[in-house]
Protein backbone atom coordinates (compact mmCIF):
# COMPACT_ATOMS: atom_id res chain seq x y z
CA UNK A 1 0.00 0.00 0.00
CA UNK A 2 2.80 2.38 0.87
CA UNK A 3 4.46 1.68 -2.49
CA UNK A 4 1.30 2.79 -4.28
CA UNK A 5 1.14 6.02 -2.33
CA UNK A 6 4.83 6.78 -2.77
CA UNK A 7 6.05 5.34 -6.07
CA UNK A 8 9.80 5.57 -6.73
CA UNK A 9 11.21 8.47 -8.74
CA UNK A 10 13.50 7.39 -11.57
CA UNK A 11 15.94 10.16 -12.47
CA UNK A 12 17.33 10.05 -16.01
CA UNK A 13 20.16 11.97 -17.65
CA UNK A 14 20.30 13.78 -20.96
CA UNK A 15 22.51 11.00 -22.25
CA UNK A 16 19.69 8.51 -21.63
CA UNK A 17 17.40 10.37 -24.04
CA UNK A 18 19.99 11.77 -26.45
CA UNK A 19 19.00 9.43 -29.29
CA UNK A 20 15.29 10.16 -28.83
CA UNK A 21 15.81 13.93 -28.69
CA UNK A 22 17.87 13.82 -31.89
CA UNK A 23 15.19 11.77 -33.63
CA UNK A 24 12.55 14.24 -32.50
CA UNK A 25 14.55 17.20 -33.84
CA UNK A 26 14.82 15.51 -37.24
CA UNK A 27 11.09 15.11 -37.61
CA UNK A 28 8.09 17.13 -38.74
CA UNK A 29 4.48 17.05 -37.62
CA UNK A 30 1.85 17.54 -40.28
CA UNK A 31 -1.90 17.87 -40.37
CA UNK A 32 -4.22 17.49 -43.35
CA UNK A 33 -6.91 20.15 -43.73
CA UNK A 34 -9.60 17.87 -45.07
CA UNK A 35 -12.63 15.84 -44.13
CA UNK A 36 -11.37 12.90 -46.18
CA UNK A 37 -9.54 9.96 -44.54
CA UNK A 38 -5.78 9.73 -45.08
CA UNK A 39 -4.05 6.31 -45.01
CA UNK A 40 -0.47 5.96 -43.79
CA UNK A 41 0.76 3.53 -46.43
CA UNK A 42 -0.58 5.59 -49.33
CA UNK A 43 0.87 8.74 -47.79
CA UNK A 44 4.31 7.15 -47.28
CA UNK A 45 4.46 6.01 -50.91
CA UNK A 46 3.25 9.32 -52.29
CA UNK A 47 5.55 11.54 -50.21
CA UNK A 48 8.58 9.44 -51.08
CA UNK A 49 8.15 10.63 -54.66
CA UNK A 50 6.80 14.11 -53.94
CA UNK A 51 9.67 14.86 -51.54
CA UNK A 52 12.31 13.42 -53.93
CA UNK A 53 13.07 10.28 -51.91
CA UNK A 54 14.51 11.77 -48.69
CA UNK A 55 16.72 9.37 -46.74
CA UNK A 56 15.06 7.46 -43.94
CA UNK A 57 11.56 8.84 -44.47
CA UNK A 58 9.13 7.16 -42.09
CA UNK A 59 5.51 8.20 -41.57
CA UNK A 60 3.66 7.54 -38.32
CA UNK A 61 0.01 8.37 -37.69
CA UNK A 62 -0.52 10.15 -34.37
CA UNK A 63 -4.27 10.52 -34.76
CA UNK A 64 -6.62 10.79 -37.76
CA UNK A 65 -5.15 13.32 -40.24
CA UNK A 66 -2.21 14.10 -37.92
CA UNK A 67 1.15 12.54 -38.78
CA UNK A 68 4.80 12.63 -37.76
CA UNK A 69 7.50 12.42 -40.45
CA UNK A 70 10.96 11.18 -39.51
CA UNK A 71 13.96 11.93 -41.72
CA UNK A 72 17.67 11.12 -41.51
CA UNK A 73 19.11 14.40 -42.73
CA UNK A 74 18.51 17.97 -41.60
CA UNK A 75 18.91 19.28 -45.15
CA UNK A 76 15.89 17.26 -46.30
CA UNK A 77 13.84 18.56 -43.40
CA UNK A 78 14.72 22.18 -44.25
CA UNK A 79 14.05 21.64 -47.94
CA UNK A 80 10.62 20.14 -47.27
CA UNK A 81 9.66 22.99 -44.94
CA UNK A 82 10.73 25.58 -47.52
CA UNK A 83 8.65 23.84 -50.19
CA UNK A 84 5.36 23.89 -48.31
CA UNK A 85 2.43 24.15 -48.86
CA UNK A 86 2.27 20.49 -49.99
CA UNK A 87 -0.84 18.99 -51.57
CA UNK A 88 -1.83 15.33 -51.29
CA UNK A 89 -5.05 14.20 -52.95
CA UNK A 90 -6.17 17.80 -53.36
CA UNK A 91 -5.74 18.57 -49.63
CA UNK A 92 -3.20 20.78 -47.89
CA UNK A 93 -0.61 19.17 -45.65
CA UNK A 94 0.43 21.82 -43.09
CA UNK A 95 3.82 21.14 -41.48
CA UNK A 96 5.49 22.20 -38.25
CA UNK A 97 8.79 21.28 -36.65
CA UNK A 98 8.52 18.79 -33.80
CA UNK A 99 10.20 20.18 -30.70
CA UNK A 100 11.13 18.20 -27.62
CA UNK A 101 8.43 19.52 -25.31
CA UNK A 102 5.74 20.24 -27.88
CA UNK A 103 2.47 18.35 -27.97
CA UNK A 104 1.72 17.61 -31.66
CA UNK A 105 -2.05 17.92 -31.34
CA UNK A 106 -1.68 21.39 -29.78
CA UNK A 107 0.50 22.87 -32.52
CA UNK A 108 -1.01 25.60 -34.68
CA UNK A 109 -1.90 24.21 -38.10
CA UNK A 110 -4.41 26.88 -39.04
CA UNK A 111 -1.92 29.50 -40.33
CA UNK A 112 -0.46 28.73 -43.75
CA UNK A 113 1.76 30.64 -46.21
CA UNK A 114 -0.48 31.49 -49.16
CA UNK A 115 0.52 33.16 -52.42
CA UNK A 116 -2.13 35.52 -53.78
CA UNK A 117 -2.19 37.25 -57.15
CA UNK A 118 -3.88 40.68 -57.25
CA UNK A 119 -5.40 41.54 -60.63
CA UNK A 120 -7.31 44.54 -61.95
CA UNK A 121 -5.33 47.37 -60.42
CA UNK A 122 -4.74 50.51 -62.50
CA UNK A 123 -1.14 50.72 -63.67
CA UNK A 124 -0.20 53.44 -61.22
CA UNK A 125 -1.51 51.31 -58.33
CA UNK A 126 0.65 48.26 -59.09
CA UNK A 127 3.27 48.90 -56.43
CA UNK A 128 4.90 46.81 -53.73
CA UNK A 129 3.44 49.08 -51.06
CA UNK A 130 -0.06 48.74 -52.51
CA UNK A 131 0.33 44.97 -52.45
CA UNK A 132 1.21 45.07 -48.77
CA UNK A 133 -1.71 47.35 -47.96
CA UNK A 134 -4.25 45.20 -49.82
CA UNK A 135 -2.78 41.97 -48.46
CA UNK A 136 -3.35 43.00 -44.86
CA UNK A 137 -7.00 42.03 -45.22
CA UNK A 138 -5.87 38.40 -45.75
CA UNK A 139 -3.23 38.17 -43.02
CA UNK A 140 0.33 39.16 -42.19
CA UNK A 141 2.11 40.03 -45.45
CA UNK A 142 5.55 38.45 -45.81
CA UNK A 143 6.33 39.42 -49.41
CA UNK A 144 4.99 41.72 -52.11
CA UNK A 145 6.32 41.66 -55.69
CA UNK A 146 5.39 42.83 -59.18
CA UNK A 147 5.14 40.29 -62.00
CA UNK A 148 4.74 40.79 -65.73
CA UNK A 149 2.93 38.27 -67.90
CA UNK A 150 3.29 38.14 -71.67
CA UNK A 151 0.23 39.61 -73.39
CA UNK A 152 -1.48 40.05 -70.03
CA UNK A 153 0.31 42.97 -68.40
CA UNK A 154 1.46 43.11 -64.80
CA UNK A 155 0.00 42.15 -61.46
CA UNK A 156 1.03 42.04 -57.81
CA UNK A 157 1.81 38.78 -56.04
CA UNK A 158 1.89 38.64 -52.25
CA UNK A 159 2.76 35.97 -49.72
CA UNK A 160 0.59 36.12 -46.60
CA UNK A 161 0.11 34.11 -43.42
CA UNK A 162 -3.49 33.07 -44.06
CA UNK A 163 -5.82 31.83 -41.33
CA UNK A 164 -7.60 28.78 -42.74
CA UNK A 165 -10.40 29.08 -40.20
CA UNK A 166 -11.56 32.09 -42.24
CA UNK A 167 -13.01 31.97 -45.78
CA UNK A 168 -11.12 33.00 -48.88
CA UNK A 169 -11.88 36.40 -50.35
CA UNK A 170 -12.57 36.61 -54.09
CA UNK A 171 -11.34 40.20 -54.03
CA UNK A 172 -11.80 43.60 -52.39
CA UNK A 173 -12.88 47.12 -53.13
CA UNK A 174 -10.18 49.78 -52.97
CA UNK A 175 -10.24 53.50 -53.55
CA UNK A 176 -9.37 57.05 -52.65
CA UNK A 177 -10.68 60.53 -53.42
CA UNK A 178 -8.70 60.84 -56.64
CA UNK A 179 -9.35 57.45 -58.25
CA UNK A 180 -12.70 56.61 -56.76
CA UNK A 181 -13.67 53.05 -55.78
CA UNK A 182 -12.85 49.98 -57.84
CA UNK A 183 -12.84 46.22 -57.47
CA UNK A 184 -9.68 44.08 -57.64
CA UNK A 185 -9.57 40.30 -57.97
CA UNK A 186 -7.68 37.76 -55.89
CA UNK A 187 -6.34 34.57 -57.45
CA UNK A 188 -4.72 31.89 -55.29
CA UNK A 189 -1.74 29.67 -56.12
CA UNK A 190 -1.60 26.00 -55.04
CA UNK A 191 -5.15 26.11 -53.80
CA UNK A 192 -6.50 22.75 -52.56
CA UNK A 193 -10.06 21.52 -52.14
CA UNK A 194 -12.31 24.32 -50.94
CA UNK A 195 -16.02 25.04 -50.69
CA UNK A 196 -17.64 27.02 -53.51
CA UNK A 197 -20.43 28.01 -51.12
CA UNK A 198 -18.69 29.37 -48.01
CA UNK A 199 -15.10 29.73 -49.25
CA UNK A 200 -13.53 27.63 -46.48
CA UNK A 201 -10.63 25.25 -47.06
CA UNK A 202 -11.06 21.53 -46.42
CA UNK A 203 -14.54 20.59 -47.56
CA UNK A 204 -16.79 20.86 -50.61
CA UNK A 205 -20.29 22.16 -51.24
CA UNK A 206 -22.08 18.88 -50.62
CA UNK A 207 -20.76 18.72 -47.04
CA UNK A 208 -21.03 22.44 -46.23
CA UNK A 209 -22.94 23.24 -43.04
CA UNK A 210 -22.72 27.01 -43.23
CA UNK A 211 -25.71 29.34 -43.35
CA UNK A 212 -24.71 30.14 -46.96
CA UNK A 213 -25.32 26.52 -47.91
CA UNK A 214 -28.89 26.72 -46.62
CA UNK A 215 -29.71 29.87 -48.59
CA UNK A 216 -27.60 29.38 -51.74
CA UNK A 217 -28.46 25.82 -52.67
CA UNK A 218 -30.46 26.67 -55.78
CA UNK A 219 -28.94 26.33 -59.25
CA UNK A 220 -29.54 30.03 -59.89
CA UNK A 221 -27.80 31.20 -56.71
CA UNK A 222 -24.91 33.53 -57.35
CA UNK A 223 -21.57 32.37 -55.98
CA UNK A 224 -18.47 34.40 -55.28
CA UNK A 225 -16.37 31.24 -55.14
CA UNK A 226 -15.47 28.81 -57.89
CA UNK A 227 -12.61 27.18 -59.81
CA UNK A 228 -11.68 30.55 -61.32
CA UNK A 229 -10.08 31.47 -57.98
CA UNK A 230 -7.25 29.05 -58.75
CA UNK A 231 -4.13 30.47 -60.39
CA UNK A 232 -1.08 28.89 -61.94
CA UNK A 233 2.08 29.47 -59.94
CA UNK A 234 4.38 32.12 -61.39
CA UNK A 235 8.06 31.69 -60.59
CA UNK A 236 9.56 34.20 -63.01
CA UNK A 237 9.04 37.86 -63.67
CA UNK A 238 7.63 37.05 -67.10
CA UNK A 239 5.31 34.05 -67.51
CA UNK A 240 2.26 32.96 -69.44
CA UNK A 241 -0.69 32.05 -67.25
CA UNK A 242 -3.18 29.53 -68.58
CA UNK A 243 -5.42 29.78 -65.53
CA UNK A 244 -6.43 32.31 -62.95
CA UNK A 245 -7.67 35.10 -65.17
CA UNK A 246 -9.45 37.91 -63.33
CA UNK A 247 -13.09 36.84 -62.96
CA UNK A 248 -15.96 38.36 -61.04
CA UNK A 249 -19.54 37.71 -60.18
CA UNK A 250 -22.13 39.43 -62.38
CA UNK A 251 -21.96 42.67 -60.42
CA UNK A 252 -18.19 42.85 -60.79
CA UNK A 253 -17.59 41.92 -64.41
CA UNK A 254 -17.48 38.77 -66.50
CA UNK A 255 -15.41 35.58 -66.28
CA UNK A 256 -13.38 34.99 -69.41
CA UNK A 257 -10.70 32.36 -70.02
CA UNK A 258 -7.61 33.40 -71.92
CA UNK A 259 -6.04 30.67 -74.14
CA UNK A 260 -2.34 29.96 -73.97
CA UNK A 261 -0.24 32.21 -76.10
Amino acid sequence: MSQTRNPPLIVFTEEDVLEGVDRCHRSLVGKFLTEKPVHTNSLQNALTGIWCNPKGLKVEELEPKLFQFFLNEEKDLDRILRGSLWIFRNSWLVLNRRERNSEPALLNFSIVPLKIQIWGLPLHCRTVQMGRKIGECMGVVRESEIFEVRDRGSFIKILVDFDTTKPLLPGVNIGNRVDGVLWVDFRFERLPQFCYTCGLIGHEEDTCNSDHAKTNNSENAEHDFGPWLRASAVSRKVSNLARGDPTHSEKRGQHKKTPNA
